[in-house]
């Protein structure tokens, strides 16, 4: 059976945003960029964690409905501080996964599925 590879699926323009990033900024080049989830990098564009939709999405599940209805989870301990997070970093989940560019389709899904949550960005050959 043939499997794609990750080189003819991933995106050649890569958007990060920076560990001190603000939450409307992390928001802003996901929008700008159409893409799920963006690389934390620190000063020396090592990779940290990823930012995903579902991530900044924490920050609207822990509150109550503006009808007064109770929050949609009740959120555990780490869930709250992401929920709290003004910054890239406090948001992020970490540590990232990197695929290579060679690997399948296959491959990099099984190791993504190995965390929790799913957090796999492309990394160097």
């Amino acid at each position: 059976m043939h499997h794609r590879r990750i080189d003819g699926l991933m995106s050649r323009r890569v958007v990060s945003v920076h560990r001190d990033t603000p939450f409307k900024d992390v928001v802003r080049a996901l929008y700008e960029s159409r893409v799920a989830a963006v690389p934390v990098v620190d000063d020396s564009e090592h990779v940290l964690g990823v930012v995903s939709e579902a991530d900044l999405l924490r920050k609207t599940t822990d509150r109550a409905e503006p009808a007064g209805l109770p929050a949609v989870l009740d959120p555990e301990a780490w869930e709250r501080a992401k929920a709290e997070g003004v910054r890239a970093e406090e948001l992020m989940s970490a540590p990232a996964v990197c695929a290579r560019p060679g690997w399948t389709f296959v491959e990099a899904a099984w190791c993504d599925s190995r965390v929790t949550p799913p957090r796999a960005s492309v990394g160097p050959r």
